[in-house]
């Protein structure tokens, strides 16, 4: 069964644990598991939501650092050692136990990206500027995954993913669900669509034979 990433902003005031919590239980009741980010804050509250029911939530559940677990917050270290031992998944990140900033930083974008590549969708928790969870929302949206943010100050916090618009989520109050406003088409290796790279466009015309 595969898994719904549960991210957020570390500074997510704690009354918003039960939120993160009744998202954990409705996607398990769901037949999903949730992925993680393994930080303080909203990945905190969702790790410790899915370690409250047990083994046949963490069995199939992962969490995703930017290093190695021994190098966890003192904060997440004990309710890491729970899910690990109700026999969930942690994925080691690159960055060493004393990490320069940059090194830790490249880290936890690459752990973003892992965390998005191996889910079917994201649930995001946002406060204050959130410039890591909007970049996990964002990866996510490019991938074409549903994606669900759930503002703490409410929609004027909500930013432009593109062609695009944020719909209510009915079932979920306070949430909006993303709804692009055309496919996403691939890009060539300019980063382009390839109908509007004027490179592209002329090699395929020479292999053509037209010019």
């Amino acid at each position: 069964m595969s898994y719904v990433a549960v991210v957020g902003s570390r500074c997510l005031p704690s009354a918003w644990s039960c939120r993160v919590d009744t998202v954990v239980a409705s996607l398990l009741s769901r037949g999903r598991f949730v992925g993680s980010g393994g930080a303080v804050g909203a990945d905190l509250y969702a790790l410790q939501s899915v370690v409250r029911r047990g083994v046949s939530a963490c069995s199939g559940s992962v969490v995703f650092l930017p290093g190695r677990i021994d190098s966890a917050s003192y904060h997440c270290a004990p309710v890491l050692s729970r899910f690990v031992g109700f026999g969930g998944s942690v994925v080691p990140g690159s960055a060493p136990a004393h990490a320069s900033r940059q090194a830790f930083v490249s880290a936890l974008f690459a752990r973003s990206r892992a965390l998005v590549a191996g889910s079917a969708g994201v649930v995001a928790f946002v406060s204050g500027l959130s410039s890591g969870t909007w970049f996990t929302v964002s990866c996510a949206v490019e991938a074409g995954l549903p994606v669900v943010v759930w503002p703490e100050l409410g929609a004027p916090a909500l930013r432009s993913l593109g062609a695009g618009r944020w719909v209510p989520v009915r079932s979920w109050s306070g949430a909006f669900r993303w709804e692009p406003g055309f496919p996403m088409f691939p890009r060539c290796i300019h980063g382009l669509v390839p109908w509007m790279c004027s490179f592209c466009i002329r090699r395929a015309v020479v292999a053509e034979g037209t010019i």
